[in-house]
């Protein structure tokens, strides 16, 4: 909504999600003492992380916050476009302050799919799923024209990449030439890729009364649904211009991960009309207790491994993969008679929290495996190469999810102690989170002075949502894209 000294301010009052009617202290007073702690945390952390980020952005490129290692980071114009629109939606979610005005005048004002600054190819899937779908989500909570308009803008520019002879986009964009290109190493696409593009191609048709983009998403959805599967279970890689499943890599990891979590979000998004989503969606998840749902030894911790030549077991689980948990919760929450999601997200989030809580410094690294052997003694084994933090949000999603759905308070104190960690180990003195190249020795955690845009559009969005109480946004009104960015569910 607008005031009437021409800001633009989100107003939970005037949304769907506004039906609590509470006074902000009577919400207040109804908050445990640990709730209060973290939602003041989050608000500090977030005027910390966007403060020195305003403070050094008129240097660009700009030293590392680090002094231990001086190291220079590129960051062009592109960059600072994925943080300040990534970031958008956190501004509002969490608070009212000026910088979500900065961030609408730099859209408003700078943001330009003509700029030589985007004549570049860049990921269709990273530029859809962050500033697409960031841009939307602002529409939607501020009911502003011009994030709508930008949104029109790039989405007509992002059309290209679907003129394939199957309809599978194509991976890389150069926004400003209206390009398309494949990677330049192989003729095949990621299925993580081409499969989470939909959800924000058919929001903005349904925001825009223009049905090209929503047919668009539609024939893609409708190629991945008629490929061959192993019970549900895909490839890592398509190609595009055949439509078909290319090498035999099964995982729930990289290049995997969200086309699985779109299938049930598309179900979702639609009005859980369109059936051929869901039956996707819980075949692929009667795929995973066939072929990759597996415990470790001694201790009995269940994973999701992975598949090498469609047939190999591999006891492997990439961090990415404990998305799962919450989008296994999300399912049985509107299946309640089928219970054993709600049994196998308990134990994936439990699982996930383990690998947080091994290492000394209570994070998780971006791979484990585990021993699947009955007579070892040690479950999870973390090697030296996967042993990095990248500040990943996606065991807090899951957390946020399985409190809300079962109101078990351990999962928020599961994420507080990770909150907890990062402050101890990935903060730095003036301004910003680094991601860290050693979770296991807590003396030497070898920060690699990066911070990732989605650890302010989903890390910390997810952790302030985990501990309030009213959940903002209600599961029936509302899904979040594979960034967090929040887009109503339809009708139909």
């Amino acid at each position: 909504m607008k005031t009437t000294d021409g800001q633009y301010i989100v107003d939970f009052s005037q949304t769907a999600f506004a039906k609590q009617n509470l006074s902000v202290y009577r919400h207040w007073r109804r908050l445990h003492r640990q709730q209060r702690n973290f939602l003041i945390a989050a608000i500090l952390l977030f005027l910390f992380i966007y403060g020195g980020y305003k403070f050094r952005r008129s240097n660009w490129p700009s030293s590392v916050p680090h002094e231990k290692y001086q190291v220079e980071i590129e960051l062009d114009k592109k960059s600072r476009q994925k943080i300040i629109i990534d970031s958008l939606k956190s501004k509002p979610t969490t608070f009212r302050f000026s910088e979500y005005n900065d961030a609408r005048e730099w859209i408003k004002k700078s943001f330009n799919v003509d700029s030589s600054s985007v004549d570049k190819f860049n990921s269709h899937f990273e530029i859809t799923i962050r500033i697409l779908g960031g841009l939307l989500s602002a529409y939607h909570l501020s009911e502003d024209p011009i994030f709508l308009q930008r949104a029109t803008e790039l989405g007509d520019r992002l059309l290209v990449n679907f003129d394939t002879p199957s309809g599978l986009p194509l991976s890389e964009i150069n926004i400003n030439r209206k390009t398309a290109s494949g990677y330049h190493w192989t003729s095949d696409a990621s299925t993580s890729e081409v499969g989470t593009v939909q959800l924000e191609m058919r929001d903005l048709s349904r925001c825009t009364g223009d049905k090209k983009y929503e047919i668009a998403a539609d024939k893609s959805s409708s190629v991945l649904h008629r490929a061959s599967k192993t019970d549900g279970l895909v490839p890592i890689f398509i190609n595009p211009t055949s439509g078909l499943f290319s090498g035999g890599v099964i995982s729930f990891g990289a290049r995997g991960d969200s086309y699985y979590e779109y299938l049930l979000k598309q179900w979702l998004q639609t009005g859980r009309t369109r059936q051929t989503f869901w039956q996707d969606w819980i075949e692929c998840v009667d795929g995973v207790q066939k072929h990759l749902w597996r415990h470790s030894y001694p201790q009995h911790h269940w994973f999701v491994g992975e598949l090498f030549s469609l047939s190999s077991f591999n006891p492997k689980m990439d961090h990415l993969a404990c998305f799962l948990a919450g989008n296994l919760a999300l399912g049985w929450h509107f299946h309640h008679n089928l219970t054993y999601l709600l049994e196998m997200a308990k134990n994936l989030t439990a699982t996930c929290y383990e690998m947080y809580r091994k290492p000394e410094t209570g994070l998780s690294p971006e791979i484990t495996y585990f021993n699947i052997d009955p007579s070892s003694t040690v479950d999870l084994i973390i090697h030296d190469n996967d042993a990095k933090n990248l500040l990943r949000p996606e065991l807090i999603e899951s957390l946020y999810y399985m409190y809300h759905l079962t109101k078990d308070k351990k999962y928020q104190e599961w994420g507080w102690k990770i909150f907890e960690s990062f402050e101890n180990y990935t903060r730095v003195q003036n301004g910003g989170y680094t991601t860290i190249d050693d979770v296991v020795h807590k003396d030497n955690v070898k920060p690699r002075d990066k911070m990732e845009s989605f650890f302010l559009a989903e890390t910390l969005k997810y952790f302030y949502l985990l501990f309030d109480d009213t959940n903002l946004f209600p599961f029936d009104k509302w899904i979040f894209n594979t960034e967090a960015h929040p887009l109503p569910i339809y009708d139909s």
